[in-house]
Parts: C-alpha cells; sequence; structure tokens
C-alpha cells in the first residue's frame, strides 16, 4: 500500500515537472520571439526614418523600402504612422498615412479580420480606423451582427469616421447599451451638421446617448444649436435640463431671458445653480432681482454661484452692498460679504 502510494506520488511529481518544463521552453520561445520583433521593428525604423521623413514632408519622394515585407515590419510601420498622427495634425502628412496604408496594409489587414483570434481581428478594426482604410468597411460590418459589444462599438467608431449617414443609421438600430463616455467618443468624430441630424432623432436614442449628445453638441460651441437646446428644456427628463442648462451656460449665448426664469423657482437645487451660472452671459439690469433671489437660496452652491455671478458684473459690488443692507437673511448677507471680501483683496 505504502510502495503504490510512492509511486502514486513519483507519478505527480513526474508530471508536474513535465508541466513545469513545457512551461520553461514557452516562455522562453516566447521571449526569444518578441525580442526578435523588437529588433525587426527597430532595425526597419532605423533604416527607413529618413526615407519616412522624405516621404511626408516632400512631393514624389516615395522609395520602395519603406513597403514592408513582414508582420514585424508592418508593426514597425503602424508605430510610425500612430505616432506621426498623434503629435502632428499635419493634413498632408495624414493623408499620405492613409494613401499608404490604403495601397500597402489593406491586404494585411484584411486578412487579420477574417481571423478567428479576437484581439486580432480588433486590432485590424483600430488600424482600420486609424489610416482610414474604408475599403475593409465591408468587411468590419459582419461584426454587427455579432454579441460583443466590443466588436460592434469598433464598428460604429468606423462608421462615425469614414461613412458619417451609415453611423447614424447604425445607432438608432443598435440592440447595445454604450457609456456615457463611449458615445462621446463616437460623437466626437461627428461634425456639427450631423450631431443636428441625431438631435432630430434624440428620442429615439439610449439615456446614456441622448446625454452626451447634449454635452458633444454644446462643446462644439455652435450657436446654431442653441434654439433646438431651448427646446429640451422641458423634457420631463431632469438629467436632460440640466444637461441641457449646463451646455447653453458653456456655449455663453441668451437669447430670451424669459426662458430661463421659471428655473429660478425649480424644486431641483441643480437647475436653480445652473441658471445663476447663465445668468452671467445677460446685462444684471435683467437678472438682478433674480440673482437676488437665489442669493437667498436654501442651497449653498447657488447662493454662492448667485453671488460670484452679480460681482462680475461692473455695477455688481454696488449692488451686492445695497443687498445687504435692505435683506433680514442673514445666509445671504454672510455670503454677499464674504464675496465682496474676495473682491477687494483680489483688486
Amino acid at each position: 500500500m505504502i510502495e503504490l502510494s510512492i509511486q502514486l506520488l513519483l507519478y505527480f511529481i513526474a508530471i508536474l515537472l513535465g508541466f513545469c518544463g513545457v512551461a520553461m521552453i514557452y516562455l522562453i520561445y516566447q521571449r526569444r520571439y518578441e525580442e526578435r520583433k523588437k529588433h525587426e521593428m527597430e532595425e526597419y525604423i532605423q533604416i527607413t526614418k529618413v526615407l519616412w521623413q522624405e516621404y511626408f514632408l516632400e512631393d514624389d519622394r516615395f522609395n520602395v523600402t519603406l513597403i514592408p515585407k513582414n508582420k514585424h515590419q508592418i508593426l514597425a510601420v503602424e508605430h510610425i504612422f500612430l505616432s506621426n498622427l498623434r503629435n502632428i495634425s499635419n493634413p498632408s502628412i495624414q493623408q499620405k498615412i492613409y494613401t499608404f496604408a490604403q495601397m500597402y496594409l489593406k491586404e494585411y489587414y484584411q486578412n487579420e479580420l477574417k481571423s478567428r483570434n479576437w484581439s486580432r481581428r480588433m486590432n485590424a478594426m483600430y488600424r482600420i480606423a486609424d489610416f482610414h482604410i474604408k475599403e475593409l468597411i465591408g468587411i468590419c460590418e459582419v461584426s454587427i451582427n455579432h454579441k460583443h459589444s466590443i466588436e460592434v462599438f469598433q464598428v460604429l467608431k468606423i462608421y462615425s469616421i469614414l461613412e458619417k449617414e451609415k453611423f447614424i443609421q447604425e445607432l438608432l438600430l443598435c440592440n447595445f447599451s454604450f457609456s456615457e463616455s463611449e458615445n462621446k467618443k463616437l460623437f466626437s468624430y461627428l461634425e456639427v451638421e450631423m450631431l443636428h441630424r441625431l438631435m432630430e432623432k434624440m428620442e429615439k436614442l439610449q439615456p446614456a446617448a441622448q446625454y452626451a449628445l447634449i454635452d458633444t453638441i454644446a462643446a462644439k460651441g455652435s450657436m446654431d444649436v442653441i434654439e433646438e437646446l431651448e427646446e429640451l428644456l422641458v423634457s420631463e427628463d431632469i438629467e436632460i435640463r440640466i444637461r441641457t442648462l449646463r451646455g447653453l451656460e458653456r456655449i455663453g449665448v441668451i437669447r430670451d431671458i424669459e426662458t430661463y426664469i421659471s428655473f429660478v423657482n425649480s424644486s431641483i437645487w441643480e437647475e436653480r445653480l445652473m441658471v445663476a451660472k447663465i445668468f452671467k452671459h445677460a446685462p444684471l439690469t435683467y437678472t438682478a432681482e433674480h440673482l437676488e433671489k437665489l442669493l437667498q437660496d436654501s442651497n449653498w452652491w447657488v447662493r454662492s454661484q448667485a453671488a460670484s455671478t452679480i460681482i462680475e458684473d461692473p455695477r455688481g459690488y454696488q449692488r451686492l452692498k445695497e443687498f445687504i443692507a435692505t435683506t433680514n437673511d442673514q445666509y445671504a448677507i454672510d455670503m454677499a460679504n464674504e464675496v465682496l471680501e474676495k473682491r477687494k483683496r483680489a483688486v
């Protein structure tokens, strides 16, 4: 019995040593592979450095040496291209990168898209978006029917960069839910005109996409969207109203003060805060009465913003002093005095 147990133990030890040996061989192979890959990439970059500079900066200076001959050289070209795209905003260089990728990298990415390896397919889609390889969009579209949201997101990103009409169509049909930050990333590639188109179909978007759209279109700073944003101020969704007020404040143009008066009496303190900020963009003559009411608000942030908005107006200093002399609200008086003291120290 003891002899059997010893034999069994030795058997397990032999198996374990075998696994350790295989793992060690794999790690050694992987390390040597990575070292060889790094060496080939560095060698290609070193040999072609001057040629790439000439290609990017001079017309008709293309050299066939630049064409990558294997995967490692393709990875080196990716490194060169991504570095230029991220650090140099030169339309001529960008177009040369797109042209080169279309001619000499397209076949490689086409094969990668057909791979069973998920990471290889994803990397190919990243590069298609980065290098604007439009001819491969059709193959990417297959991923729209896949159940993996990351692939679907990447295809939508490709559409938002290269096929904007298709992007709107697919976004409205998409059954996947993306985060607010993901939606902002998708919308960031759209011009104001396309964002307008999405605003018209806003009720068909998921809430996270709606919020992201409001933030994105306001960040563009176009005054053409003010009317559309103002129409959202009657939404039943509190978050949409708050985002819209924030967006309108960011744009910094008030068309009609009456549009915002109702928010002075809102039961939502964030709305009262945002309207106190928005009033910075209107003369104190029209907003003083409302700001003084907000200065007596129950919320500290609202009181602080109202006082700050008043003091920014050329007549604000005197208006706050007059307010202090006529009110009995001690909290409002303290806030007004605090802002006045800050202004004195700043002068």
